[in-house]
């Protein structure tokens, strides 16, 4: 949720290209085809009981919305029968709603964390409720709210206490990051048994920020194959469609950092590594919460449609795909449930494609039978071996004297998303469809 003042800041080329086969649908819908929209600063989890996802988002008491697929939402009501809790609007006077929760299951009971404020404010509160069940229907749900956890203030604190991530590691430690412009991204322990922080270690872990622009908030973290990711968002978030949000993402070995990017730039010195940026109707995705699940990992976000000027932030949900180096690209939204089985054949790449870096320099790439790219008699070659295409593109501007793109081709044979070796984002859409 944007809660200060930002400056707008603004790449590339790309080239050998690998194509891995990856499971998703449709290209430009939102989630559920407009059943998320007004989803703002979206949390996701899946219930311990029934398997289902239950998103919470900025509004009016947490609206909270529930899906068997990731595609389908609807509305299953709110935490707070209040816009906000009383405790809140007394510790900040004037504040309408809840911004940006966040939630985990620790400790047998699911912890939401939210944020109380008013807009480019620094005093500031993350608040806690807890429930022992996400579905309404059950005689066990009830959400018991434990008030204030963390809290800032001008001239008292260098960070701003909203957009709550909550990260529950496998050894059992709990660790919360939050913060929104200001000195940017910080993390602290929580103590299980009460979900706030640990009266025991009190440290404190800047994580990222950004020391010209300060644009930075949003974060999350998941851990997968020996790493921490962080993501953030950099840039305006609400905006409309002037929206300048997108994704960024660092990683690390220890959870408490240094975050670094694919440059080994680190996070707290402004580093970060593009995942998702503004292309064709969709303005300013960001805020996202990331779902693990045994069908693949999901990126949660927000973002504005072009088409609906006056509209709302929606919700996408998007396949979070990784190079073989071990870096997340975002794939087209779901528009279907995701197909396991689902397989690419190789004539199904043949055409011409629409071919962008970092989701703005645009060139047409066309796919040849026999191994060739773009005419007959290129040196520009692919390869593919079932489930990986390589094109490699000779280029004395390139590292190496070749460009290699690694990316992840749909199963429908009609986009494609990865990273040159450069680590800038690659995607790709059929035109010849």
């Amino acid at each position: 949720m944007n809660n200060g003042f930002y400056l707008k800041t603004g790449a590339g080329r790309c080239c050998v290209v690998v194509l891995l086969v990856f499971f998703t649908s449709g290209l430009c819908a939102g989630a559920g085809q407009g059943l998320g929209r007004g989803i703002p600063d979206p949390g996701i989890i899946r219930s311990q009981q029934d398997g289902r996802y239950y998103v919470f988002c900025t509004g009016r008491g947490i609206p909270i919305n529930r899906s068997k697929d990731l595609v389908e939402w609807e509305p299953v009501g709110r935490v707070f029968e209040t816009s906000v809790p009383d405790w809140a609007r007394n510790e900040v006077p004037g504040s309408r709603n809840i911004w940006a929760p966040d939630i985990a299951y620790f400790n047998g009971k699911y912890h939401l964390y939210y944020s109380i404020s008013t807009f480019g404010s620094q005093r500031s509160c993350i608040g806690l409720a807890t429930n022992k069940v996400l579905d309404p229907a059950s005689k066990d749900y009830e959400w018991s709210d434990h008030g204030k956890a963390i809290e800032s203030a001008p001239g008292k604190t260098d960070f701003n206490a909203i957009d709550p991530a909550i990260f529950a590691d496998n050894d059992g430690k709990i660790y919360l990051a939050f913060g929104s412009f200001w000195d940017g991204i910080k993390m602290v322990h929580i103590d299980p048994a009460t979900g706030k922080p640990n009266p025991v270690d009190s440290r404190r872990y800047s994580l990222a920020r950004r020391p010209v622009h300060h644009a930075i908030e949003a974060a999350y973290i998941i851990s997968r194959n020996g790493y921490y990711y962080l993501f953030v968002s950099f840039d305006a978030c609400c905006e409309g469609v002037n929206s300048t949000y997108r994704v960024m993402v660092g990683r690390s070995k220890q959870v408490t950092g240094p975050y670094v990017d694919i440059e080994g730039n680190r996070m707290t010195e402004g580093g970060g590594s593009l995942v998702l940026a503004s292309h064709e109707n969709w303005r300013g995705p960001g805020h996202n919460s990331v779902i693990q699940t045994p069908d693949g990992d999901f990126l949660v976000h927000h973002t504005y449609d072009a088409r609906q000027t006056r509209g709302g932030r929606n919700l996408q949900i998007r396949p979070l795909l990784w190079t073989s180096q071990g870096w997340p690209v975002a794939s087209e939204p779901l528009t279907k449930p995701p197909d396991k089985e689902a397989k690419v054949e190789p004539s199904a790449l043949f055409g011409k494609w629409k071919h962008l870096v970092n989701y703005e320099a645009e060139s047409i790439v066309t796919i040849l039978p026999e191994g060739r790219l773009n005419r007959p008699d290129s040196d520009d070659r692919w390869t593919f071996d079932g489930d990986t295409l390589i094109m490699r593109r000779p280029d004395k501007d390139a590292p190496n004297d070749v460009w290699l793109d690694e990316l992840r081709v749909a199963a429908d044979g009609k986009s494609y998303i990865g990273r040159n070796q450069a680590g800038m984002v690659i995607r790709g859409i059929k035109l010849d469809q």
